[in-house]
Order: C-alpha cells, then sequence, then structure tokens
C-alpha cells in the first residue's frame, strides 16, 4: 500500500475520490466541495475491498494547490485531505503527507480545515481552540470519540470533546497536527445576511471618496460582496458601516435577496462591523501551517 501521485484524474478515480468526499462530509457534519479541484493529488487506494472490508475504492486522498505565494521566502502549497472513515488512525494521512514532502522539498504546507456545521444532535461550536488547558485528561489518554476541543455555547457546557473539527485522520486529528508541528494561523469566516428587501447588484457605482464597496452576483438571488476598503485618512469614522448601508438602500428591486461576504478572523474592526450590521457566520474555515 502506498500514496500514488496523480497530476490529473481519470474519470473513474473523480468519482472514487468525490465519493469519498461526500462520504467523509457525512460522517464529520462538513461541506466540503466534492469536485476537488486540485493541482495534483496523492490517492491510496482500496487494492482488496474483500479483505479490508471497505467496499469503497479509495483509503485517502489528499489534494494539494500551488498558491502562487511565499512564507519566509518559501512557496506555499494549500492541502486537503480525506480518511475513510473506517480506515481512520492508522496512519493513512501521515502516509499521503509524507509523500508530499518527499516530493515538495522546500516548500510551506498550509492545511485547510473546515469547521463541522451544527446538527440536530450536536452541541453549537463556538470556537476551536488548541490549547493545552483545554486539552482534557479523557482526550489524553485515548478514552475519549474525538481528540479535538472546542469551547461550546450554553447548550452544552459539561466541557466533553465534541465531533473533530478535521477530516484528516479523525479523531486522532488533535494529535496528529501537534506532532506535525503545525500552528493555527487564522480562521476565514464566510457570513451572509438576508436583506429587508431585494435589491439589483450596484457593482462597484457605491464607491466614493471615502472608501470602496464592490459586489459582483455569487447565484440566482446572492450577491457576494468581494471588497470593503475605507481610505487611510477615513478610518473610524463610520465610513465602512455607511458603505455597507448603502449597499441595502440600492434604490432599483431586483433579484437579489442575501449578501455574502468573507473575513478574516483576525480583522477584528471588520469582524464586528460585519456582526453589528446583522451578518451571521455561515462557514468557517481554519487555516494551519506545518513547521519549517
Amino acid at each position: 500500500m502506498e500514496a500514488e501521485l496523480l497530476k490529473e484524474l481519470d474519470d473513474e478515480t473523480w468519482d472514487a475520490v468525490s465519493a469519498l468526499v461526500s462520504l467523509c462530509n457525512a460522517a464529520d457534519h462538513t461541506s466540503y466541495d466534492t469536485d476537488l479541484d486540485g493541482d495534483f493529488y496523492y490517492i491510496i487506494r482500496n487494492d482488496d475491498p474483500e479483505e479490508s472490508g471497505v467496499e469503497e475504492a479509495l483509503f485517502a486522498v489528499l489534494s494539494g494547490y500551488l498558491l502562487g505565494e511565499t512564507i519566509d521566502g518559501k512557496p506555499v502549497l494549500e492541502i486537503e485531505a480525506f480518511t475513510h472513515p473506517r480506515m481512520r488512525q492508522i496512519g493513512m494521512f501521515r502516509m499521503c503527507y509524507q509523500s508530499l514532502l518527499d516530493d515538495f522539498r522546500g516548500y510551506r504546507i498550509r492545511f485547510m480545515i473546515k469547521r463541522p456545521i451544527v446538527a440536530d444532535d450536536e452541541p453549537v461550536y463556538d470556537r476551536i481552540s488548541f490549547s493545552d488547558e483545554d486539552y482534557s485528561q479523557d482526550a489524553r489518554d485515548g478514552s475519549s470519540s474525538c481528540e479535538d476541543q472546542h469551547e461550546v455555547g450554553d447548550s452544552d457546557m459539561s466541557g466533553r470533546p465534541l465531533r473533530t473539527a478535521t477530516p484528516f485522520v479523525a479523531p486522532d486529528s488533535y494529535e496528529t497536527l501537534r506532532a506535525l508541528g503545525a500552528t493555527h494561523q487564522y480562521d476565514e469566516l464566510f457570513m451572509a445576511k438576508t436583506l429587508a428587501r431585494p435589491i439589483s447588484d450596484p457593482g462597484d457605482n457605491l464607491s466614493n471618496s471615502y472608501g470602496e464597496v464592490h459586489l459582483t452576483p455569487f447565484s440566482a438571488d446572492t450577491l457576494y460582496l468581494y471588497g470593503l476598503l475605507v481610505y487611510d485618512t477615513y478610518l473610524g469614522k463610520g465610513h465602512g458601516r455607511a458603505l455597507m448601508e448603502a449597499v441595502e438602500a440600492t434604490p432599483a428591486d431586483g433579484p437579489y435577496k442575501k449578501v455574502l461576504l468573507q473575513v478574516a478572523s483576525n480583522n477584528d474592526i471588520a469582524v464586528h462591523l460585519y456582526e453589528s450590521l446583522g451578518y451571521q457566520e455561515t462557514e468557517r474555515v481554519l487555516y494551519f501551517l506545518n513547521k519549517e
């Protein structure tokens, strides 16, 4: 058994990758796109379903993306990785990851991890914490079913470990990331708001002498806000809020009922602004960086 490097996927393998991602989404309450559009892939095939007891064609897949950016002068690869729920904790991800390191020497590796979607039988995920204080003794001694720790809302203050937030080799993803020396960089928040009335697309027309706001259609009823900028001279004077309010006050009626945006979690000013305007987090992507 080995991790096979592929630059492109044939139709059969493409279907197998999509099936594995779908399976992981169902098991982990995540919403990864099953159409992985990577620059390359590492896969581990299920060559003997009868022996393994797994009917799916793949045990694991790691999808890699060449970002075209550098950290400390080194090029960056971003990866998503998926392991069959019945084949976790036996080193499948490590096998793919080690092959990646062998083939891409001198690169920094960024892990992209989606936070689970809240299910009816799950407590609300407030934020993910990887501090030692939050890493319970139950998780350390292996007696829990999940080793990723979360701070939770009022719906569950039991302190018990919650469902893993990563598809890597859950439920031992916490230990895996620690062993790799990966550090949490930041989160990317996807936020959305349902408008009081439908609007047309203002595009770039609302930009003014204080700043800029840029929107573009995302779907039939949703606009995507891809840029909000207040010029340095005018920061802290409410111009960002005014630009956002102008979006909702667009005079012409149109088909767009929602606005979607994304913002880095460490941009406190922007996050506070969007929350105060009624935008709610719909999805969160966590980014971890491997050690040099």
